[in-house]
This record gives C-alpha cells, structure tokens and sequence, in this order.
C-alpha cells in the first residue's frame, strides 16, 4: 500500500510525540510504501536511517500566512507524482485537499469544550479563538473524508459538536513511547533528586486552555498551607511570552523563587524529568489525549489532575482530582499528595492497574494505527 503522511503542521507536544511514533514503526513495516511530508520539528528527530529507507521523504520550511499558499501547492505536487492510495495527516486540520482518501487525526480539543472560553480574561483573545474555530472546522470538513481520534469521549463530541457521521470517526487509544518506557525501566530505581526540595513536574506548551497561570496562585496557597521547600518546573522557554506572563505574576504574588521552567525538553530526555519530580500536575481544562497521564503512571509519580471528564475517564481512581479553578482546592490536593507517603504508594498502585486497563502499548497501538490506515486505503 502507497500511503502519503503529512506531518507538516505538528510542531510541539503530543501531536509530535505520536507523528514521530507512527513514522518510527511504519518505516520498517514491508506492506507500505512511505511519502512522508516533514516539519522542521519532526526532521529534527527522526534518523537518517528512516529518510534514506522512505520513498520519498520531503521537510518543509517554517512558514506562515500566504507563504503556506507555496507550501500546499508543493505538497500537492508531491501527491501527483506519487498517487498515494490514502493521505494520512497525523493531525490536522490541513490546509489542502488531497485527491486521494483523506485521514485526519483530530486533538482539537477546545472546539469540544467551548465553555472553556468563558473563563478567558481576554474578550480579544476568546473572540479571535472563536474565530480560528470556525476556520478550522471549515477545513476539516473540507479536507477530510475520515477522521482519526484517541478516546471515545472525544468520538462523541465531534459527533455532537462538529455534526460528524459517527461511521466517519474511528477510535484508536493513546499509548506512550516506547523510548520513554525504555528509559524509565532502565533509571527507575536510581536516584534521581538533586536536591531535597519537592519538585512538581508541570510538562505542558503554553497555552490557554493548559491553565498554567492558576499555578502561581497555587504556590501562594502552598506555601499558606506550610509547605515551603518546593519547587514547580514548567517546559516552556524561556524566552517565550507565555513565562513571562508566569514570572511577572508569580513576582506580584511573590513566590517567583519558587518558579522554574527546563525549556524545551525533547522526546527523548523528558523521562528523566520525570524521574527528578515528586508529583506531577496537570491543570488543563481541556484535552483529546494527552501523554502525561500515562508517562505519569509508567514513572511511578503521583499525578494531581483537573477534575473533567476527559481526565476521570482515563486515570480513574489512579490520580488526584481538583476544581482547576480554585487554586485553594488545587494546593490542599497538591499538600496532601506531598505530605503522605502512604497514599503516594496507594495511587502507584492503582495507576499500574489503570495503565493496564484504559492504555494499550506501543505495539498494540502500533497494530491498530496499521489495521485502520490498510482497511481506509483499500476501501472503495
């Protein structure tokens, strides 16, 4: 089978995470003939072994605005010489129509959640998502004949939000990468603490709905409740203006010595972050998957994570829950996780079970990935 991955529009994250995953494991598979479209981020760490192995293997420039206009038309070129049996954009939406069969993958998540957006401090910034949104359903619906998604929640609310056929939409679970649980397997049981200060792992991009402006309000709150040797690590850069805004906040509450982030972290080292921290936290009011949760369990750290549905229905009893609005109830949960070794070991515990249950591994994820993309690019 021909089949053209378009990876040109994931950049950070995840979405990433799973593009490099797919093209890792599909290179080497003998029943497909790879066309792969590359961003700058993937082409940064994928070997050289995999460019040389593909069909055709192509990295596209950074670029914005009427500049991408270049880029589609080059693409689209690429589809013509090769005729692929089924475009596979990794995730999209993508800004052209292939000719071929189209497969998106979908983690638009706030488009499924809009009442996220009433909670934004900035009308300008609600209006101009709200505007994005109706653009980029345009485009899925346009460019897209099927879609791809990580969680049956996530199904259903395309269905009821975005008015997609439910026969368009398939489901194949989040797993992990198979690099981070080699790494943690391999480091577990070393010593990993630089220090005696409890370190809260925050592995997030800067965005809106990542909620991370609540969390300097919740070291203020920490240290009301008593606990004072702490620190939270974020993995944004520094130069970008999201940790501006957290430091300039975190100055006015004054708990700025209490904020730290590591920068961009890549795929490949993130394990050992983990391993370094006591709790990890994530205060997203919004996701379609996301891999913290797993990488959480696979390192035996206790995970703090915003009471939504998409977070219960994933961790179960294997996590803390908190209103991620009330930075008062989000540091009483976070206190409570630091200060008791005995229900850290009760949620390792029930977070191996919940791993088990609600993740596949790698391979069986792998399987899955290969079934559905054999049986789209051989449908009639």
């Amino acid at each position: 089978m021909r089949l053209l991955i378009d990876c040109s529009v994931l950049s950070v994250g995840g979405g990433l995470q799973v593009g490099l995953s797919l093209i890792n494991n599909i290179t080497f598979d003998s029943d497909f003939e790879l066309i792969i479209i590359a961003s700058h981020e993937i082409d940064h760490q994928i070997s050289q072994e995999v460019k040389d192995k593909v069909l055709s293997y192509t990295c596209l420039p950074k670029t914005s605005g009427f500049k991408k206009i270049k880029l589609n038309k080059k693409i689209k070129s690429i589809e013509e010489q090769y005729n692929p049996d089924l475009v596979f954009t990794v995730f999209g939406p993508s800004y052209w129509r292939s000719k071929q069969k189209n497969l998106q993958g979908f983690a638009l998540g706030k488009m499924l959640y809009p009442e996220v957006r009433n909670t934004y401090s900035s009308r300008m910034t609600m209006y101009k998502e709200k505007l994005t949104d109706l653009i980029k359903k345009w485009l899925l619906k346009q460019n897209s004949d099927y879609f791809v998604v990580e969680t049956d929640v996530v199904k259903q609310r395309m269905h009821q939000y975005l008015a997609i056929p439910l026969e368009q939409i398939f489901v194949v679970s989040n797993s992990y990468s198979p690099d981070f649980e080699k790494v943690i397997l391999e480091h577990r049981d070393k010593n990993h603490k630089l220090n005696k200060e409890l370190s809260i792992f925050v592995p997030a991009s800067f965005y809106h709905h990542k909620n991370l402006l609540v969390l300097p309000y919740v070291a203020k709150e920490l240290l009301n409740l008593g606990l004072s040797n702490f620190k939270i690590n974020f993995t944004i850069p520094e130069h970008h203006f999201g940790w501006k805004e957290i430091l300039e906040l975190s100055k006015q509450l004054g708990v700025d010595s209490y904020m730290f982030t590591l920068g961009h972290v890549d795929n490949k080292k993130i394990a050992f972050e983990y391993l370094k921290s006591d709790l990890v936290l994530c205060a997203s009011l919004v996701e379609s998957s996301t891999a913290v949760f797993p990488e959480s369990f696979i390192a035996q750290r206790p995970l703090a994570v915003s009471d939504r549905d998409f977070a219960k229905k994933l961790c179960e009893d294997g996590a803390v829950y908190f209103d991620p609005f009330d930075p008062k109830d989000i540091a009483s949960k976070v206190h409570s996780i630091m200060t008791n070794a005995e229900l850290v070991e009760v949620l390792v515990q029930r977070a191996h079970t919940v791993l088990k249950k609600n993740y596949v591994t790698p391979a069986e994820k792998w399987q899955k990935q290969k079934d559905l993309l054999m049986y789209l690019g051989c449908k009639k």
